[in-house]
């Protein structure tokens, strides 16, 4: 199918040399006439040198500034390929008389759809204005006076509104004087400047993602990985979400379910625990339909990332304030009567709660992130577009497994206590579990957290009042009694030393996020520590306690000149998004050290201070 594509190509090229007239067939290397001359008109690119006068040995860049008309597209030199359609890519040849040109830095191109013969093709492409570099070197022993630089700057474009296609081959020159000392070029402006490093720094990222070194024991390159491997790891990521932070809340809920069925048929047990496990397997199917429609769309799914929405965290809070009202009695849900009557006395609730309940427990999961969790993610990110969804999907499997198998082995259910008036105290506590995390999720809406920890402070005070007088009854034995209002007056006071004490700044003093600071540090020599986190991460909380506000690890950054970022990614519009999301491929708690020279060094998920050390031992002996 190949030759449909060649075929429309040679069509665009034969109308455009007749519209333009047979001198135009013949095309120069200067691209003033011919098909290069009709692609001349809608591209144009200018060599700017970052110098205007060098020295011998010197090295410096120069910027292809290359411009696409409007409704036109350049291909990239990595442009896809596919059976219909495989189009030239970019290419740059620099002519320096001797002097050495080095590796040419690409933007990051973008992906765009063309209709051929009914089926729509993705390839990569630049629109607008695009900036190339070229590092040169000049040589040791060149002579006095101007030298002349030459660049062919090859490719294809294609027009947006109709396929039409020409080739380009435009020779664009510029000059350096060589002299005793060195002048900037007078055309090198300050956007130009920034391209540079956002280019420089996009080159480390391109071999960090490649590689994606893991400097801890539980993952490694996920590129490495075989396909049993990758699944494997799936599966045991998912197991290991039903232990995360994140999901407690669910499991006493959980629990309460069990023993509720315990009292009724096996098959109802089995039904309704397998409605649970569905439910957290629909979520991640969600998931892996959203992951398919972001990869043709040529993006890619990123963990948790459903938490930088405002109005998303507002809606669960809300939601987990309605189900503490429920726990606490103040209302209960009832099923329609043709519903209920489907199954029969009103049966249907505990399915549909069920599924419910088990779609919650996997969305909570979400704001936790640990290191086999990303590796799994990253491996899925790098595969086939079938083979990445199903291992999506099996994390789910592994987080419904254990549920799932609940369900074979109602025997289980003897080691629980009978039940009685426990059940209705543990409900009536988890009601407390679930108001503190709708507090907390109100708490990552704005950047001052201190009036939410206040509140949260509250709900504390009211559980230890309602242990005082509802959870210890009238016939509550003396010792029992003395215990458990002693334990609520303790929690009470650390709950009131914990959270009413004014905030204090972490140990360790970040930057403000600034990405072209970090190749800027690069080419100063320096290294850069950048932890991203999320004020909805409750993974990144345990890593600022454990690492950022230890002093010793503050004094270690200052004394080895780190200069430390806090990638926040809390909100969807966070500087840091791009970085983070796009091209390291991460999710928070995530630390990336970058050393001067080499690949950037990625801490995954929580490490502990000799993790940290290690790795800026590292980055310093690059």
């Amino acid at each position: 199918m190949r030759w449909l594509g060649a075929t429309a190509v040679l069509i665009a090229l034969t109308a455009a040399a007749w519209g333009a007239g047979l001198d135009e067939v013949l095309p120069p290397l200067d691209g003033q006439g011919g098909p290069f001359g009709a692609a001349a008109r809608q591209f144009s690119v200018r060599a700017v040198p970052s110098q205007r006068q060098v020295t011998a040995g010197q090295s410096f860049w120069v910027a292809l500034e290359a411009r696409v008309a409007e409704g036109w597209v350049w291909y990239s030199p990595s442009p896809g390929e596919s059976p219909l359609y495989t189009p030239t890519a970019a290419s740059i040849t620099v002519e320096a008389g001797g002097w050495k040109a080095g590796e040419v830095l690409w933007p990051k191109d973008q992906p765009h759809q063309t209709d051929l013969a009914g089926k729509s093709v993705t390839n990569f492409v630049y629109g607008g204005r695009a900036l190339v570099y070229v590092p040169i070197t000049v040589a040791p022993d060149a002579g006095a006076g101007e030298h002349a630089l030459t660049f062919i700057v090859a490719g294809q474009v294609c027009s947006d509104k109709q396929f039409q296609c020409l080739p380009v081959q435009l020779k664009v020159a510029t000059s350096v004087t060589v002299g005793q000392a060195a002048s900037a070029g007078d055309d090198w402006t300050a956007d130009i400047a920034a391209g540079l490093q956002a280019a420089v720094l996009a080159r480390q990222l391109r071999a960090a993602a490649a590689t994606l070194p893991a400097d801890g024991a539980e993952t490694s390159a996920a590129g490495n990985l075989t396909v049993g491997a990758g699944l494997a790891l799936a599966l045991l990521a998912g197991l290991i979400l039903n232990i995360m932070p994140c999901v407690l809340p669910v499991i006493p809920l959980r629990v309460l379910s069990l023993v509720e069925l315990a009292r009724q048929s096996q098959r109802r047990f089995v039904t309704v625990g397998l409605a649970f496990a569905a439910g957290i397997l629909l979520f991640f199917v969600a998931l892996a339909a959203i992951n398919a429609a972001l990869h043709l769309a040529g993006g890619s799914l990123n963990w948790g990332q459903q938490f930088q929405s405002g109005p998303f965290r507002v809606v669960m809070a809300v939601l987990m304030t309605a189900l503490a009202a429920n726990l606490f009695g103040v209302f209960t849900v009832l099923v329609p009567s043709r519903v209920a009557a489907i199954e029969g006395g009103g049966k249907a609730q505990g399915h549909l709660s069920s599924l419910g309940m088990g779609l919650m427990m996997a969305i909570l999961a979400t704001p936790c992130s640990f290191a086999i969790l990303v590796a799994a993610l990253a491996w899925a990110r790098i595969q086939p577009l079938w083979l990445g969804s199903l291992a999506i999907m099996l994390i789910g499997v592994g987080m419904a497994a254990p549920h799932a198998l609940l369900t074979a082995f109602p025997s289980l259910l003897a080691h629980l206590p009978r039940p009685g008036r426990w059940m209705e105290l543990l409900k009536q506590s988890m009601g407390f579990v679930l108001l503190l995390v709708a507090v907390w999720l109100l708490s990552t809406l704005n950047a001052d957290a201190y009036p939410m920890k206040v509140a949260g402070f509250c709900v504390i005070v009211v559980f230890c009042l309602w242990v005082w007088g509802t959870a210890v009854g009238y016939d509550t034995p003396p010792r029992r009694k003395v215990l458990y209002r002693s334990l609520a007056i303790a929690v009470a006071v650390a709950a009131g030393w914990l959270m009413l004490s004014a905030p204090k700044p972490s140990a360790v003093q970040f930057a403000a996020f600034d990405e072209s600071a970090i190749a800027q540090a690069a080419r100063d020599g320096q290294v850069v520590l950048v932890d991203f986190t999320a004020a909805w991460c409750l993974s990144c909380k345990i890593v600022d306690a454990v690492i950022y506000d230890n002093p010793e690890v503050a004094a270690a950054l200052k004394e080895r000149g780190v200069l430390a970022m806090r990638g926040d990614v809390t909100a969807a519009d966070s500087p840091a998004n791009h970085l983070l999301y796009d091209k390291l491929g991460g999710a928070p708690p995530l630390t990336v050290i970058f050393p001067p020279a080499g690949q950037p060094i990625r801490l995954e998920g929580k490490f502990s201070k000799a993790d940290l050390m290690a790795a800026l031992d590292r980055a310093n002996a690059k």
